[in-house]
């Protein structure tokens, strides 16, 4: 894939995230988002008071699905959580052309 495109792709990630939910109760914002080329870091704002981390879901400024990972992480509750997504995007082949 061409790499201007890739770097485009990127941007739009980049440019889109906006929230973070905790175990589908708590809403924590974007605290900063970088991006190198078609490389973008996200960070939510620090959230405490969480015991268990059973999903993070990272959503766009509409409210759409970007990425989710689902697991069962015990913390204590006095513990403040930051949250960073990594992408690196990257093009593909196509097999018979």
């Amino acid at each position: 894939m061409n790499i201007a495109y890739l770097t485009r792709v990127a941007r739009d990630l980049y440019m889109r995230a906006s929230t973070v939910v905790v175990n589908s109760e708590h809403t924590v914002p974007v605290k900063s988002a970088h991006q190198d080329g078609s490389n973008v870091v996200i960070i939510a704002e620090p959230i405490r008071g969480v015991t268990q981390i059973t999903s993070l879901r990272l959503l766009d400024e509409q409210g759409g699905l970007i990425t989710e990972k689902m697991g069962s992480i015990d913390v204590t509750d006095r513990q403040a959580l930051e949250f960073t997504f990594r992408f690196e995007v990257k093009g593909g082949t196509i097999d018979g052309v």
